[in-house]
């Protein structure tokens, strides 16, 4: 019997899309975790984590968003980053350095592919990532 590589590529074509949508939507129970680690007058180090729930490879966008303004269409405010705007976060890639500081008044959030948004009446929202505090 012989055998085609045509074919063989073919099957391998085929895997690859399924592989790259289990890396673009987070597997249930997979969330961002921020954990404040430093603290100096309004603001606060962030430690970004994924939950234990993530499975390895996972990648989540994730940004900062303002919880005081707001834009005129209601969506919440972020930092005018025009080349980045979000990051990819996961296991082999994370956010520079110097963006981690934080101010109270603003939270990070990852993208949530499979979570319902009310206000453009489609899949896909931004999710406030969960804060874990660390006591002594």
């Amino acid at each position: 019997m012989k055998r085609h590589p045509a074919l063989l590529l073919l099957g391998v074509a085929l895997l690859i899309p399924a592989a790259a949508v289990v890396v673009a939507t987070s597997p249930p129970g997979c969330r961002l975790q921020v954990i404040p680690d430093y603290t100096w007058a309004v603001t606060y180090k962030a430690v970004l984590r994924l939950s234990p729930g993530c499975t390895d490879g996972t990648v989540l966008r994730v940004r900062k968003s303002s919880t005081q303004n707001v834009r005129r269409d209601g969506a919440p405010y972020q930092p005018i980053k025009p080349a980045q705007g979000a990051w990819n976060f996961g296991k082999t890639s994370t956010v520079p350095k110097n963006e981690l500081w934080t101010v109270y008044t603003w939270r990070w959030e990852w993208w949530d592919a499979q979570a319902w948004n009310p206000r453009t009446q489609a899949l896909g929202r931004w999710t406030a990532a969960e804060v874990l505090n660390a006591t002594p």
